[in-house]
Parts: C-alpha cells; sequence; structure tokens
C-alpha cells in the first residue's frame, strides 16, 4: 500500500525526490537506470498508485507514495500550504520523469533543483530506454559521467540476482498472454499450443492476468483449469505469483519488466515495439528476436497498418521452447 503523504512530510532533508507519471514498465526501466548510481542515497519516489508497493519492498525506495494524492494536486493549483513548500524546499534535488512542462514548472515553483527528463528516447534513436535515462542524468550533471553504465549493471545482476537460487532444478512455468496492447500479443492460440508443450516436458503452467485483462480470461476458461488462472487485481498478488515461478514467458509487457526486475528467468517476445529500446534488464532475460527487430518498430510511431502481424505471427512455439531450454 501507499505510504500516507502526512509521513513523508517530516523527510530528512537532503533527500532526492523523484516523480515519474508512467505506466509499470516505464518505472522499472526508470528504476534500473537508478540503481546505476542511487544505491547509497535516500530516495523518495512519487507514481502511479498501484506501481507504489513495488518500491516500498526496495532497499534504496524510503517512501513511495500516490501521485493523484490530493496534497500533490494542490501542487498544480499553486498551493502555498507551508508544508508543502518546506516539504518540497527540504528536497536537495527534484527529478521530474515525464514529457509534462507543466509537472516541472508546478515543482519548480518550491524547489529550484527541479529537473525534467523524458521517461524515453526520440522515436528516431534506437538507444535503451534505461540508458537514455542515465546519459540523460549525466548530462544534467546529477550523476559523475564516469558512473558505472547499463552493461555494468546486467553483469551485476547476473551475479546477484533478486532471486535466490533455491539450488533445485525449477518445474514451473508462468506465462502472461497480454499487455497494454493487444497489437503487441502474440496470439493466443500459440500460447496454448506451447503451454501444452510445456506440460509434455514435465512442467507445471500457470497463467497470470492483469485486472483489464478480462477478455483474456475469457478465452483461456474453456482450455485451461480455471485453477491454473491468477487474476491479479494489484501488485503484491503479481509479485508473490512470479516470486513462486521458475520461469516466465510473456510479451512486452510491464508484468515481463517485473519478471526481468525481480531476477526471474524471463524470455519476452517482442513484435511492432523495439527490443532494442525496451529489452527488459535482469539476471536472466532472453528475447525473441534477441537485439534487432524482424522489420521496422511501428508500436510507437503511430502506424499501425499491417494486418498480418508478421512479426509476431513468425514466432514459432518451437523457437519459444528453444529460448526456455536455454535457462
Amino acid at each position: 500500500m501507499c505510504v500516507p503523504l502526512k509521513t513523508v512530510l517530516n523527510h530528512t532533508p537532503g533527500d532526492t525526490l523523484i516523480v515519474h507519471t508512467g505506466a509499470l514498465g516505464d518505472v522499472i526501466c526508470a528504476l534500473t537506470a537508478i540503481d546505476c548510481f542511487f544505491s547509497e542515497m535516500t530516495i523518495d519516489f512519487c507514481c502511479q498508485g498501484h506501481i507504489a508497493p513495488l518500491l516500498n519492498s526496495l532497499n534504496n525506495i524510503r517512501n513511495a507514495f500516490d501521485i493523484n494524492n490530493p496534497m500533490m494536486t494542490s501542487i498544480f493549483l499553486g498551493s502555498n500550504h507551508s508544508d508543502i513548500k518546506d516539504w518540497l524546499m527540504g528536497y536537495s534535488c527534484i527529478i521530474i520523469i515525464s514529457f509534462s512542462k507543466d509537472w516541472e514548472n508546478s515543482f519548480h515553483r518550491y524547489n529550484q533543483n527541479t529537473v525534467r527528463i523524458p521517461p524515453r528516447p526520440p522515436i528516431s534513436e534506437t538507444v535503451h530506454t534505461s540508458q537514455f535515462i542515465l546519459n540523460t542524468l549525466q548530462c544534467n550533471n546529477l550523476i559523475s559521467k564516469n558512473n558505472s553504465g547499463l552493461h555494468d549493471l546486467i553483469l551485476q545482476k547476473k551475479t546477484r540476482s533478486y532471486k535466490k537460487s533455491t539450488g533445485s532444478q525449477w518445474k514451473s512455468v508462468c506465462i502472461h498472454p497480454g499487455s497494454g496492447s493487444s497489437f503487441k500479443n502474440w496470439p493466443i492460440e500459440k500460447y496454448l499450443a506451447l503451454s501444452k508443450q510445456l506440460h509434455q516436458k514435465g512442467l507445471s503452467v500457470g497463467w497470470i492476468l492483469g485486472p483489464a485483462e478480462k477478455n483474456l480470461m475469457k478465452l483461456l476458461i474453456h482450455h485451461v483449469n480455471h485453477k491454473n488462472i491468477i487474476q491479479a487485481n494489484n501488485i503484491q498478488t503479481i509479485m508473490h505469483y512470479l516470486q513462486q515461478s521458475g520461469h516466465f514467458v510473456g510479451n512486452d509487457s510491464g508484468i515481463s519488466h517485473l519478471s526481468a526486475y525481480m531476477g526471474i528467468d524471463t524470455t519476452v517476445l517482442f513484435g511492432p515495439s523495439d527490443v532494442r529500446r525496451w529489452r527488459p534488464i535482469g539476471a536472466c532475460v532472453k528475447t525473441i528476436p534477441n537485439h534487432f527487430p524482424v522489420c521496422s518498430p511501428c508500436f510507437e510511431k503511430g502506424i499501425r497498418q499491417c494486418t498480418h502481424k508478421k512479426c509476431l505471427n513468425d514466432i514459432s512455439v518451437l523457437q519459444v521452447i528453444k529460448m526456455i531450454d536455454k535457462t
């Protein structure tokens, strides 16, 4: 649950406040960049309320609170409330991760050490989103240009996974067949065929669906035992279910980023979004395709005119099985 904002008002001066307006996958990409340099700094984090429990579970995040809190809303109304003014002035730095200039101006009224950085690179660039955020922080002199980069962080995650190994061979696979857009989803028929082959290999398969994916539930319920489907209503349930799984398979989605961030063995299927920009970062992450898109990614460009979805439909069940077997 979110920390009540009144408890945050008593923070110790010198801390950093980060405000991120984006969805789960965007926030995790930012967290990956933040991991590179904020390991010894205490951070307060303002985000969408349903993401806050993840942030509150991290050691270097002191408090995470809902961006829709009424006291946060008063900032945009230019409130002169002394508590809010004292609270925001106490931060050594406020980082706004957003495209909105209005957000920057609103916080700048209270604290001139406010910096806004875009949540992702321009569409024309193929740099990874986490690396882009890291580079932008460096350009704003928020961290040293000699700081270890994303490549070093990936190597660190490979040697110290968030998920501790039990020493036994995993026997379960978690499948998330959805995403923020059906345009990014591998066909449900192929996921069902994948599940069947995994069962034949002696693996148990569980399905996880987000709260907005009731349409997928209607499709799955005719083919899958309902006991093997989790309709998660909050991020705590998703995190718990992922932690019980040996391997995760899904589309380009926030849950895929979460799985990778938690250190779960993760396989992600990319289609119209650019794997170079959005590949999840984690201890053991594999993607199809690996490094280069099959065709020019169109998801972020707003030119989704193809009807064949060749980029996703050409991914075979055998490819995914082989990728899982590499774990």
